[in-house]
């Protein structure tokens, strides 16, 4: 990850603990300052136009704190452009590396949270592309060759993708893919070709997931 990056995620996992605090305390200073880090983490994303990385994952967080009741937006309208972009972006996902699965997940993850809001009205869709997600990946582990390619993932990698596929299971879809995806994610490690990660999970997805649920 660049700077730019670094700081992105460092701000929305500020505003995520700053709205937990808020809850916790009742405290309307920490309230505003939950805000105040939201609405500089867009600015980053509407400057660069990073929405690949920062739109989802701005996504997941504004999904989080509509559904713990932090904030009362009709997220359909607030994240309508990034749900246009990371559909089209997904349909130029073809070379198997470490970053495809990685942005794959994270997209996801993303089109899960939005399943979940029983106030979108776009289910259908979303659920569309967490089914293409799980197959998308399952292919990359397909091969031989196209699993060489993604020894460069780690082991927090793999129980990050492991710890996705049980939510996106107990909404009780996509089983087929969700199966084909887990023994093709075993045998990669049963084969001993995963490394270990020098920096650990990855903090913001782990703080969105503790805050959900």
């Amino acid at each position: 990850m660049n700077d730019t990056d670094c700081l992105f995620d460092d701000l929305l996992c500020r505003s995520l603990s700053l709205f937990h605090q808020f809850r916790l305390y009742d405290d309307c200073v920490e309230e505003d300052n939950a805000f105040k880090a939201l609405r500089e983490a867009e600015k980053i994303v509407s400057n660069t136009r990073k929405l690949i990385c920062g739109g989802t994952n701005r996504g997941c967080v504004i999904e989080c704190l509509a559904h713990r009741f932090y904030i009362d937006d009709d997220t359909d309208g607030v994240l309508g452009e990034v749900d246009t972009f990371l559909i089209k972006f997904s349909k130029g996902l073809k070379h198997p590396s470490a970053e495809a699965f990685v942005a794959s997940l994270w997209m996801g993850e993303y089109f899960l949270l939005r399943l979940k809001n029983p106030k979108s009205r776009t289910h259908s869709r979303s659920k569309k592309m967490v089914s293409k997600m799980l197959s998308f990946m399952a292919d990359m582990l397909h091969k031989p060759e196209k699993q060489k390619e993604l020894c460069l993932s780690s082991n927090d990698v793999f129980e990050e993708t492991v710890d996705w596929v049980k939510e996106v299971c107990d909404m009780h879809i996509c089983e087929k893919q969700m199966v084909l995806l887990l023994e093709r994610l075993y045998s990669l490690q049963e084969k001993g070709m995963l490394q270990q990660g020098d920096g650990g999970k990855n903090t913001l997805r782990q703080q969105i997931w503790d805050f959900y649920y």
